[in-house]
């Protein structure tokens, strides 16, 4: 669990910040903790970033440590060219949304998405992902996934796996930028309580 609700990520010369949100995505800075899903333990399809309910739980809200029902996880930046949404089992559904000026509204793209990842730009990444690529030759400034619920299904909790930029991948549960700032998050909270005590 990352224990804070915006995280930025390096590579390089290119930053990108990661928002969790209790519903559906804002323009501005998150209010739910991100939570994340490691790709060495959890494989691809299985990886990426959650957004917890409850910002007080030590443990993960979501018992798949995933984005449940009705909370999202955006990551803004410049260059955004691709995503892939991860755990997308039979059934489940979510919305995906871009932003295409910085700091503006979310739009999203499509309706309601499920494994079959019909979309707009949308295509069928792997065994449970969903891809995502911007028009040939365009970028966006952010990229959202919500998860939904819809009636009869089961729940779409999902992951935002990764996200790519001009000119590579800087966001994804694999990446070393993600284990680090989220194992920097949790030192410095291990550091307080014991300066506390």
């Amino acid at each position: 669990m990352c224990n804070s609700a915006n995280v930025t990520f390096t590579s390089g010369a290119t930053s990108v910040t990661a928002h969790g949100f209790p519903g559906a995505p804002g323009s501005g800075a998150g209010t739910s903790n991100l939570t994340q899903k490691l790709i060495a333990t959890n494989g691809l399809s299985e990886s990426g970033l959650g957004a917890q309910s409850s910002n007080m739980s030590t443990i993960c809200t979501d018992s798949d440590c995933e984005i449940a029902p009705p909370q999202s996880v955006s990551v803004t930046g410049s260059g955004i060219i691709s995503a892939l949404i991860g755990s997308v089992q039979a059934g489940e559904s979510f919305d995906f949304f871009v932003q295409t000026t910085a700091g503006g509204a979310f739009m999203q793209l499509g309706g309601v998405i499920t494994n079959t990842c019909s979309f707009p730009g949308g295509f069928v990444a792997g065994a449970d992902l969903c891809g995502w690529n911007a028009p040939a030759g365009q970028t966006r400034f952010g990229v959202a996934v919500e998860a939904v619920s819809t009636a009869g299904a089961p729940l779409g909790d999902v992951l935002l796996t990764s996200v790519s930029t001009v000119p590579g991948p800087i966001v994804g549960a694999g990446l070393p930028g993600l284990v680090a700032a989220c194992g920097a998050l949790l030192a410095l909270v291990r550091r307080r309580r014991q300066l506390i005590v």
